[in-house]
């Protein structure tokens, strides 16, 4: 008889309460001694939960099952094999049973093998359930409270920061982080969800990427240094990765996208603009009046003067005053045109961004530090295939994932180390304000849209009487 032997832990915690891999193991392996059983499997979970049935072994173990390799299914405790009642049934019924394959567990009185055993299981299975929705309830209420105190509540690190043990906070983590400003900056440019995705993949191993990723990132308030209880936003104690005017802005272009709108807005300016008074983000607005006739009046002003008391959320009302739209237009692009004939102004910024390199260079300390020690990985697992520890098969499982990782650290190097990568940004500006300068006027708003989100990061826009800031995006 082939009896296979599954184990599961899904936290340190288990593992300390004696349901260890290596415990269970033991305790199997001595199970099957006892009942003279020498042909076992052993199919193994570590770090999964039992609230479903995706866990890698327990499928290769069904499959074996349903290919009649096996003949006994022994567990340690009936909750390692799951902690749903209906998983549980539907696997003894669907699974087990219908193969002829015995059930039992190793510290409870029954199998499959009985009338009884079968009855018992079902029992079981229910006290499963209300411990697992136990400890459901009791994590849930211990997440809140610490949520409510700005803290993190726990699971995955986030990407973008590390676990500090000591002080029991996130703390920033800065290349992750640094990849993060990009993300968030690239959408407010127009791009899609894919192009963020795929430009990311080939500069980070520590996740999976893809578009359902990003949107992720995007939304997450935990960027700009806030928790999210129950709905509600609570202040973390954690260090901000992006202002919370930029989270402020891509959520607008987010909702923007799902309305079925352009990907970078409606109106021209729209998304570029944030407030100088309040850091708010600026909206357009449409008033009428009526005399002899109706005029339409297209404006642009700060979200927090134009809504309502309740929808501002307890913040004080900004000044900012309101502007005319084609103004305004008219205005960014009469700058933009004279950028494109002296453009000594985004030379200057690009000399101050250079010579305010201090983080920057500690970004690229650490991004050589973490490639040097993949180098020595590398290094150590080709000495060992080369002395004959090491077969062929072994190598590449084992280098693989490391020759990825050097990749992507290398190209991220090379885009924040690389002066040449920095001058290409500001050629791409300039070439967009001789565009601007030449074409302007034959170019759609699509397209004017696109060249505009090209040259400027974004604009900061001053009470009237004064002169509109433009960052660029350089």
């Amino acid at each position: 008889m082939t009896v296979a032997l599954y184990c599961r832990v899904s936290t340190d915690e288990q593992a300390q309460q004696g349901f260890s891999i290596e415990n269970q193991q033991e305790r199997l392996k001595a199970y099957c001694a006892s009942q003279g059983w020498t042909d076992y499997r052993l199919y193994t979970d570590d770090g999964y939960s039992g609230t479903n049935t995706d866990r890698p072994q327990l499928q290769r173990m069904i499959q074996h099952i349903k290919q009649k390799k096996i003949d006994a299914v022994i567990v340690y405790k009936l909750d390692r094999l799951g902690r749903k009642q209906q998983d549980i049934i539907n696997m003894l019924s669907d699974v087990f049973m219908a193969n002829k394959v015995i059930f039992k567990s190793a510290s409870e009185p029954f199998d499959t093998g009985t009338p009884l055993g079968q009855a018992m299981i079902g029992i079981l299975a229910v006290f499963a359930q209300l411990e697992r929705d136990t400890i459901v309830e009791r994590t849930t209420m211990g997440r809140r409270v610490r949520t409510s105190k700005g803290m993190w509540y726990g699971g995955r690190i986030p990407f973008g920061y590390r676990w500090d043990k000591e002080r029991q906070e996130l703390q920033i983590h800065p290349q992750q982080a640094s990849l993060v400003r990009d993300v968030f900056d690239f959408y407010l440019q127009g791009r899609s969800y894919n192009w963020i995705a795929e430009w990311l993949a080939d500069r980070t191993t520590d996740r999976t990427i893809d578009h359902a990723r990003i949107r992720e990132f995007l939304r997450r308030p935990l960027y700009m240094g806030y928790m999210n209880n129950a709905g509600k936003l609570v202040k973390g104690r954690h260090e901000a990765i992006v202002s919370k005017e930029v989270w402020e802005q891509v959520q607008g272009e987010m909702e923007s996208r799902r309305d079925g709108k352009a990907p970078a807005g409606t109106y021209l300016l729209s998304g570029l603009m944030v407030c100088g008074l309040c850091g708010g983000s600026i909206i357009h607005i449409i008033r009428k009046s009526k005399h002899e006739k109706e005029y339409v009046y297209p404006l642009y002003c700060c979200k927090r003067q134009h809504v309502r008391p309740k929808e501002r959320k307890g913040q004080p009302k900004c000044n900012l005053g309101y502007f005319n739209e084609v103004k305004l237009d008219d205005y960014v692009v009469s700058l933009l045109k004279q950028a494109a004939l002296d453009p000594s102004v985004v030379q200057s910024q690009l000399n101050t961004m250079q010579e305010s390199s201090s983080e920057s260079d500690s970004l690229i300390d650490e991004i050589k530090f973490d490639l040097n020690e993949v180098e020595k990985k590398l290094d150590r697992w080709y000495t060992a295939f080369e002395e004959g520890v090491l077969d062929p098969r072994q190598l590449k499982d084992r280098i693989q994932p490391l020759e990825e990782t050097k990749k992507a650290l290398t190209i991220r190097l090379e885009e924040v180390e690389d002066s040449d990568y920095r001058v290409d940004k500001s050629g791409e500006v300039f070439d967009s304000l001789n565009l601007i300068s030449t074409a302007w006027d034959v170019l759609e708003l699509e397209e004017r849209q696109t060249v505009l989100r090209a040259a400027i990061k974004k604009i900061i826009l001053h009470p009237k009487g004064t002169e509109a800031e433009i960052i660029w995006n350089v």
